[in-house]
Parts: structure tokens; C-alpha cells; sequence
């Protein structure tokens, strides 16, 4: 979560994300100190739900399943 929390806040590129990760995992296994598997290093934020808007309705997704089970002749 830390590291990707440092792309998308630009701290971290991809590349240097996974090099920092592939130092970290190996030293986590050899139990040497791993600050970024240890906790959290940002606080976490609040109210971020999605804002966005439903395109689907319990019926849609119902009749979805429903045609699906008919191909696969499944009741």
C-alpha cells in the first residue's frame, strides 16, 4: 500500500517502487528491519468513497446472471 501510495503521490516512479520492493522483500525474509512492512506510512483518508453513479441496476446484473446460467444450461 505504502509504495503505492508513493506513485500516486509522486514520490516514487514504478521502476523505483519495485526496485525499493525487491530490496525489501528479501530483507523482510532474512528478518532485517522493513519500514514499509512494518505499518502504514500515510494516513489513510477519509470520506473517499467513490462519487460516481450506479450505470447498473439489480435487475441488469439479475438478468446478466440469469442468460448467463441459460448458455452454460445451468438453472
Amino acid at each position: 500500500m505504502d509504495l503505492a501510495h508513493d506513485i500516486v503521490e509522486g514520490r516514487k516512479d514504478v521502476q523505483e517502487a519495485r526496485k525499493y520492493y525487491a530490496r525489501e522483500f528479501p530483507a523482510y525474509r532474512e528478518r532485517e528491519p522493513t519500514p514499509y512492512m512494518e505499518k502504514l506510512h500515510f494516513e489513510p483518508g477519509r470520506n473517499t468513497a467513490d462519487p460516481d453513479t450506479r450505470l447498473l441496476s439489480d435487475a441488469d446484473l439479475k438478468a446478466a446472471v440469469e442468460k448467463g446460467r441459460a448458455k452454460a444450461g445451468v438453472r
